[in-house]
């Protein structure tokens, strides 16, 4: 073989195993995706429920933001309330139009996270977004951004699952329960040495991953966080990043044309102190917003603090997350007000 030949042949085979290479694990995550996408996880595109197409012209598109509540965690896609409240919209249609509710909304996020997801997802041209926040920033500021986080993501709008999978698999082998584990709880759990090793080799394949990501991207900087914090000042010290952060994705918003629904979840009735700072969380927020935006059409607040008794428990499982039938009573009572902000 000649010099020129052999080099020809070294580079096709480069190729050929970068693309064979990149087409298995491509493969492989599409697989993961239909295998989880529809009962825990989120599709191709990073959100929950199945992919939308263009915007049709008789159409009203509303985009669902928020945390775990909203996402519908325990339940499949279609009994969280983002479904629900698409089913009962539809059952008697504004304006002859039919209605996509799109669940934009991800486990662990808060406030500061929403600035970037309407940002990455101002393709779909939503009609109208649905902000349903605040337990996740009870505890103080959090900074917490999923799918932003991920070039791959952010390059094309693919957003990538095994690693999600990959890292919930080795916290069910540690600590045997995976809202515990996520809760941070201790366990008396003990897993046998078989389960540590592939625990361990599931970690060590998240944090490759990861590594990877942060030297594509450099770790996404955030440079906004310090300006919200003192916008949200007339808050009060404890929720001046809550209140600053809702300030700066409502802006967004609003200034893209959309309307903007701001809703108060459930109070958290089964802990006294919670319930408080919750009720006065809300009540600065609304005050607030109220005054930096007057008194627009295009912005409501839905108090639905005494919607659903937490108590309940075949409402609500755990004091936070609502089963399918308390999702479905969360649906009913927005829709009132969606209906007035579509009009």
């Amino acid at each position: 073989m000649t010099k020129r030949r052999f080099v020809l042949f070294a580079a096709t085979a480069f190729v050929l195993a970068i693309v064979l290479s990149s087409a298995v694990v491509v493969g492989g995550d599409v697989y993961l995706h239909h295998k989880y996408g529809q009962v825990a996880g989120f599709n191709i595109w990073g959100y929950r429920g199945p992919t939308v197409g263009r915007k049709g012209a008789e159409e009203w598109r509303l985009a669902v933001l928020g945390e775990s509540t909203a996402f519908g965690y325990g339940v499949p896609w279609d009994k969280a309330f983002p479904a629900y409240l698409q089913t009962k919209m539809n059952a008697s249609p504004i304006d002859r139009r039919q209605v996509t509710v799109v669940n934009l909304a991800y486990n662990g996020e808060g406030a500061h996270s929403y600035k970037y997801t309407l940002k990455d997802y101002a393709y779909l041209k939503p009609d109208a977004i649905l902000f349903y926040s605040g337990y996740n920033d009870l505890g103080g500021a959090n900074t917490q951004v999923f799918r932003h986080t991920s070039p791959v993501f952010r390059a094309t709008g693919y957003m990538p699952i095994f690693p999600i999978i990959f890292q919930e698999k080795a916290m069910v082998l540690r600590a045997g329960n995976l809202e515990e584990a996520y809760g941070g709880k201790k366990t008396t759990f003990r897993p046998k040495i078989a389960a540590r090793a592939t625990a361990s080799a599931l970690e060590e394949a998240v944090l490759i991953s990861r590594s990877l990501g942060d030297q594509l991207s450099h770790a996404v900087v955030d440079s906004t966080h310090d300006e919200a914090t003192a916008e949200g000042a007339p808050c009060g010290d404890r929720w001046a990043h809550y209140c600053g952060e809702m300030y700066a994705a409502v802006k967004i918003a609003l200034d893209q044309g959309t309307r903007v629904l701001l809703v108060t979840q459930p109070y958290m009735t089964l802990n006294p102190v919670a319930v408080s700072l919750h009720h006065d969380q809300q009540r600065l927020m609304r005050q607030f917003l109220r005054q930096k935006f007057g008194d627009t059409p295009r912005l409501r607040f839905a108090n639905l603090g005494d919607a659903v008794d937490l108590k309940d428990t075949s409402l609500c499982y755990d004091g936070m997350h609502l089963t399918a039938a308390g999702n479905e009573r969360i649906a009913a009572a927005l829709l009132p007000d969606v209906r007035a902000l579509l009009r």
